[in-house]
């Protein structure tokens, strides 16, 4: 095959061959040397479209014809580097915020799961309508009843959440640990890396103590010792053999588990665990069965399941002793990504659809660019349709410069959305679920290739609209006198304008919304006063704190310490930290009260074992009655505190002190004394539920039990970092082996509660900046041009007479038209499209008045100042230079 320049040589030979044919027709036909050559050129036609159409039918033309408009694109974008780099920077950020959002997307929504076949994990949990639950655990029972009876799942696990001491060293590890019943790694398909899983026998009650590390302990605590597996470690105090070692990085659901360890039960007891709900199910589908067909099939064994366990149906749910699966206490069964994936999914197409409009206006700012590089170029352009290009090949020029533009600009967005990734999952990793999944991979890459060459190719088109077939002559003079553009080409860029201002509304009213609902979250009252407060969890290990009252000294002898560090004022310790902690619905019978369909199930949503001083702590406000005092020690009537929540529910209209209750099935009888301020334990967000307060000096005796892990809360003077030395020499006086964890202040831990929708306010904020600035730019942008356009007529006007301000006024009156224009279309399209942010709003409505308007002055303001430096810059204009120039 020949070369490109090859076939172009004897393409000119040929043709200079024919021409000199013709003229050697007309010189033997008696004409002149000078009229023969003449007259063969004129009647051969335009000699460069013959070559233009010859060369269209080479093979290979049209990829050689490619590369010539990007070469050519190359030469002509580097004559003009700053409106290549003010271009590539425009499309570097809209490509560069999709391209890191995307990434989020593909890695928590789009990207399956790392276990075999994904699509077949289902997640289960049950139910309680009547008590408002919708994801709750379900008992051991249950489980064992499911596993029995369902044909839908080829396994079926379940496992408990906890936390454990691991090392019994000088300094201990406090991990997540996760207790399993059944094979869980069967039912995910993930076999230890080294050892093996647990057998049936490991659950036996008598079983000896076994564990599966995960990988990162295995090397943090240690050393990735390989002869550890068989060998014994200490976990919680007690030993326990090491069988495996779990694969790098291997979690379920998140959770950071550390240590996995069988659950010991007794499968003949199984009653004595109903009721007691505390596990989550994991199911791997058969191949041929459904999540619908599963579902289908679990309604059957529902509508049978309380009968086959003897509980007529015709008994309340209420009343239900054996917690048995029923219509009314359903299970529910959820693809185990999507239950992950939760309400963070539609959370993160709302942020795509957000950078997606920050995407069309930088497209809007760059068609504008390309439009006014068109103008600048109309000579060019008539010059080369003279000379034979077709108006394809024109489009192609535009097409090839905006193309290479938005591969350039994709190419640095790609380096701003790493930059940007890393540090949004460094700012809010834990609100953002599978996060260790995100990263820009290929399929990433290969979205910003196709965003970049999509919108290149869309936007690159727009000058279509400049390249029109007009005379040489026309195009010389109208390029020499500089006239204004066509009606046409003014269009085409005010409607840029406008849909840009109008696309940048919706986006700063969506964040306008956010950080209002942010704010307004952010004053909810939690019930306690959480300035100058420290926080931190102790677990007590089960062997060496097996007695209550040893568990009951060591938190006097921590608190009494603590109490004494110079600048702390009180200490207390309680089993759940407010404000977001999972709710217990824990049994709890009122003495006195009715049961029945219609009347309140006799549920408590959370026990809260507090110790002495814990009101004054958190400055909880006692409404009424009174709150624990030192006679209500140990040996002495139980009594209980109640929230405002629950004294409403169980005692409308009426007072709680002095009523009793049972919590659980302890056979003590507890005296409510008094009522306490709400407290959110829901998140900020959520409704207060039901509360009961129960003194940790009592629970031995009269509940049979006292938790070993609780959070004490610190009140001081003194910073939460000048806090962690003298607290960590307390614990290691009192117990050098007890590991301390979640060290922070209270504060923190309200970011942390409300880390999902300050994510969400940070993230509109700055793509709702990003689209303010970009409008700023292209208003500015198109109102400077039409100065420059119309300098001529606004130099003979002030020629005439005419005011500056009557100039000012005319820029103006233009600049702000095409703003109201787009605050006005874009408050429209701001109440349709704000509808769908409206699940994450919180306490605002989606059509906010008060947001809109701001937000619509606002746009103006910013508006009225892109405006004012071109109109400023046209009342300096000197009438006499203007004009000599024109």
């Amino acid at each position: 095959m020949n070369r490109p320049h090859d076939r172009d040589d004897e393409l000119d030979a040929e043709l200079a061959s024919h021409l000199e044919m013709a003229k050697r027709d007309r010189l033997a036909a008696g004409e002149s040397a000078d009229d023969a050559k003449h007259n063969s050129r004129r009647e051969f036609g335009n000699l460069a479209h013959v070559k233009e159409v010859t060369r269209d039918g080479w093979a290979g033309a049209t990829w050689e014809r490619i590369m010539q408009d990007l070469r050519f694109a190359f030469r002509s974008l580097r004559r003009v580097p700053l409106f290549a780099a003010v271009a590539i920077a425009t499309m570097a950020l809209g490509i560069g915020a999709n391209t890191a959002i995307f990434s989020v997307i593909d890695g928590v929504v789009l990207r399956p799961l790392p276990y075999p076949h994904p699509e077949r994990l289902i997640y289960i949990t049950s139910r309680f309508p009547a008590m408002n639950l919708d994801h709750f655990p379900i008992d051991l029972g249950e489980y064992l009843d499911l596993s029995e009876r369902n044909h839908s799942f080829a396994s079926l696990s379940a496992y408990t959440l906890g936390a454990v001491n691991v090392g019994g060293t000088a300094h201990p590890t406090r991990v997540v640990s996760a207790a399993m019943v059944g094979d869980l790694f069967h039912a995910l398909g993930v076999a230890p890396a080294i050892g093996r899983g647990f057998t049936e026998a490991d659950s036996h009650p008598q079983a000896p103590p076994v564990a599966v590390l995960s990988y990162e302990v295995w090397q943090s605590v240690y050393g990735g010792d390989r002869g550890l597996v068989g060998h014994s470690i200490d976990i919680d105090g007690v030993t326990t053999t090491v069988v495996g070692i779990m694969p790098k990085a291997f979690d379920f659901r998140d959770q950071g588990i550390r240590i996995w360890q069988p659950f010991t039960y007794d499968p003949a007891q199984r009653d004595q665990f109903r009721g007691g709900h505390f596990l989550y199910l994991l199911g791997r589908l058969k191949p041929t069965v459904t999540l619908a067909t599963a579902r289908v099939e679990l309604q059957s064994l529902l509508a049978r399941w309380a009968a086959d366990d003897g509980v007529p149906a015709t008994v309340a749910p209420n009343q239900r002793r054996l917690h048995t699966p029923t219509p009314q206490h359903a299970l529910r069964y959820d693809d185990l990504q999507a239950d992950m994936v939760g309400s963070a999914g539609p959370a993160l197409w709302i942020l795509q659809g957000a950078v997606g409009l920050v995407l069309l206006i930088a497209c809007a700012n760059m068609a504008n660019l390309l439009l006014v590089r068109a103008e600048s170029r109309r000579k060019e352009l008539m010059v080369r349709a003279a000379l034979g290009a077709g108006r394809w090949r024109l489009v192609r020029q535009f097409v090839a410069e905006s193309v290479i533009l938005s591969l350039a600009g994709g190419l640095v967005g790609v380096v701003v959305a790493q930059w940007g990734l890393h540090a949004l999952l460094a700012a809010n990793g834990g609100s953002i679920p599978r996060a260790t999944s995100v990263h820009i991979n290929l399929a990433v890459l290969g979205f910003t290739v196709v965003l970049a060459v999509g919108t290149g190719l869309v936007f690159g088109s727009v000058p279509l609209l400049q390249v029109r077939r007009e005379s040489v002559s026309g195009a010389l003079r109208n390029s020499e006198s500089r006239t204004t553009a066509g009606t046409a080409r003014h269009r085409v860029r005010n409607a840029l304008v406008v849909a840009e201002m109008a696309l940048a509304v919706m986006l700063v009213i969506g964040a306008g919304l956010a950080i209002r609902s942010f704010w307004k979250l952010m004053q909810v009252d939690s019930g306690f006063d959480r300035s100058n407060l420290t926080t931190f969890n102790l677990v007590l290990p089960a062997q060496q704190y097996a007695d209550s009252n040893r568990r009951i000294a060591l938190f006097e002898s921590v608190i009494s310490r603590i109490k004494a560090i110079p600048g702390v004022k009180d200490v207390a310790a309680m089993s759940g930290l407010p404000p977001q902690r999972p709710i217990n619905a824990n049994d709890t019978k009122f003495i006195g009260l009715p049961t029945g369909p219609n009347i309140p199930m006799q549920n408590v949503d959370y026990w809260q074992f507090v110790t002495p001083g814990y009101l004054g702590t958190m400055k909880i406000p006692v409404v009424q009655g009174r709150g624990f005092e030192p006679g209500d020690g140990p040996m002495q009537p139980p009594v209980v505190l109640v929230n405002e929540a629950l004294a409403k529910r169980f005692f409308p209209g009426q007072s709680a002190i002095g009523r009793q209750v049972q919590p659980g099935g302890s056979p003590a009888v507890f005296t409510i004394v008094g009522v306490v301020k709400d407290v959110k334990q829901q998140g900020l967000d959520a409704s207060v539920g039901t509360e009961l307060y129960i003194d940790y000096d009592q629970t031995p005796l009269d509940m049979g039990f006292t938790p070993r892990n609780m959070n004490l809360v610190v009140r001081s003077t003194q910073s939460t970092a000048a806090l962690a030395a003298p607290i960590r020499s307390v614990l290691a006086d009192v117990d050098p082996e007890l590991p301390i964890s979640s060290f922070r202040s209270m504060d923190d831990v309200f970011a942390a509660a409300t880390s999902r929708p300050h994510f969400l306010a940070q993230l509109l904020s700055g793509f709702g900046a990003i689209a303010l600035l970009l409008a700023a730019i292209g208003t500015y942008g198109v109102l400077s041009y039409s100065v420059s356009e119309r300098r001529r007529e606004l130099a003979i006007r002030m020629a005439l007479g005419a005011a500056k301000s009557g100039v000012l006024s005319i820029v103006l009156r233009r600049g702000m038209t095409l703003a109201a224009a787009g605050v006005g279309a874009g408050l429209v399209g701001a109440l349709i499209v704000t509808r769908l942010v409206r699940a994450i709003l919180f306490d605002v409505s989606a059509t906010d008045t008060v947001t809109f308007v701001v937000v619509g002055l606002f746009m103006a303001a910013v508006a009225l100042v892109a405006c004012l430096i071109p109109a400023w810059n046209a009342t300096r204009v000197d009438p006499i230079t203007a004009l000599r120039t024109e």
